[in-house]
């Protein structure tokens, strides 16, 4: 019971972190790229609205392109905790972080984050024009469909095609990557 109980604690708590990284990795991009009024809330209201893990950037001081690695800039900071966990479990961590923690890091990270970034891409609508400006009400693969789209003028089914494939590569490899670290850990 109490495994279990920590089990689950560990899972929430993760995933309130991951889902903060997130955030913070949309702001840092931006900024990095030249979005000086971005900024990150770990809380706001606003009217009916409320979000927790704020980025708060605005995409009309960015070009398409920049864009785009905004919208990216959030799952791959995620990736990189999820990365940080496989060549920790590679390296057969003993100590307080234990393997069911790792695996459990990669696991909402992939879920969390990867799958359902994906899902909500491949099911959202693509406006003919997305608003540009200050940026809470789309999806980070829907904004990176529509911004693609405004740069080369390809069709939204083929972007969300390509989306799709590169997702199952990257979780092809991840699970590879995941396979390997845990056996290379188990050695040791």
């Amino acid at each position: 019971m109490i495994a279990t109980f920590q089990r689950v604690l560990f899972g929430l708590v993760f995933l309130f972190v991951m889902v903060n990284v997130h955030e913070i990795g949309h702001t840092t991009v931006a900024r990095l790229l030249g979005d000086d009024s971005a900024h990150y809330l770990l809380y706001q209201v606003q009217g009916r609205s409320s979000c927790l893990g704020c980025n708060l950037y605005d995409s009309s001081r960015l070009g398409d392109v920049a864009n785009v690695f905004v919208n990216l800039g959030g799952v791959i900071f995620t990736q990189l905790l999820c990365w940080i966990a496989i060549f920790l479990l590679a390296g057969g961590e003993r100590g307080l972080i234990k393997r069911w923690m790792l695996l459990s890091a990669i696991g909402i990270t992939w879920l969390g984050d990867v799958v359902v970034q994906l899902v909500q891409g491949l099911v959202a609508n693509v406006p003919q024009d997305l608003p540009r400006g200050p940026e809470r009400t789309y999806t980070d693969y829907q904004a990176i469909v529509w911004f693609i789209r405004d740069q080369t003028g390809a069709a939204v089914s083929e972007l969300k095609a390509v989306l799709l494939l590169a997702t199952i590569a990257y979780s092809a490899l991840l699970l590879f990557a995941a396979r390997w670290a845990l056996n290379r850990g188990l050695r040791r």
